[in-house]
């Protein structure tokens, strides 16, 4: 046990691999992405990442309901940061569009350019 947890409950995060991606989609989506996993154990709970949307990357965040009382963890803190950077890096503009799913984009910095629009400040 590591700090009252077991290890198959533990959260940790890392860049998203392909295997992170079908797990947690079931299947591949179609647009390459650049991601996150936030994984308790080895499932993926939580994917942040973005993909190419025309001439600009489009920002997504989605998570099983169950991670829902983890999104204030020190972990999903962390790999919030990492997708910050991710997000800085990319040499396009980068965009959200708001969802039931976007809380977690909400909380790292995206500024509201229209009704359901969101971008990335430069």
């Amino acid at each position: 046990m590591r700090n009252g947890q077991h290890d198959d409950e533990r959260l940790t995060w890392a860049a998203a691999t392909a295997n992170d991606i079908d797990r947690f989609y079931g299947e591949r989506p179609s647009p390459t992405m650049k991601a996150i996993a936030i994984r308790r154990g080895d499932q993926p709970v939580a994917i942040i990442g973005m993909f190419m949307d025309g001439q600009r990357m489009r920002a997504f965040s989605e998570y099983i309901p169950e991670f829902e009382p983890h999104l204030r963890s020190m972990t999903v803190l962390r790999a919030i940061k990492a997708a910050q950077r991710m997000f800085d890096e990319s040499p396009r503009p980068v965009i959200a569009v708001k969802g039931s799913d976007s809380g977690i984009l909400e909380r790292i910095g995206f500024v509201p350019v229209a009704d359901e629009v969101y971008t990335w400040p430069s």
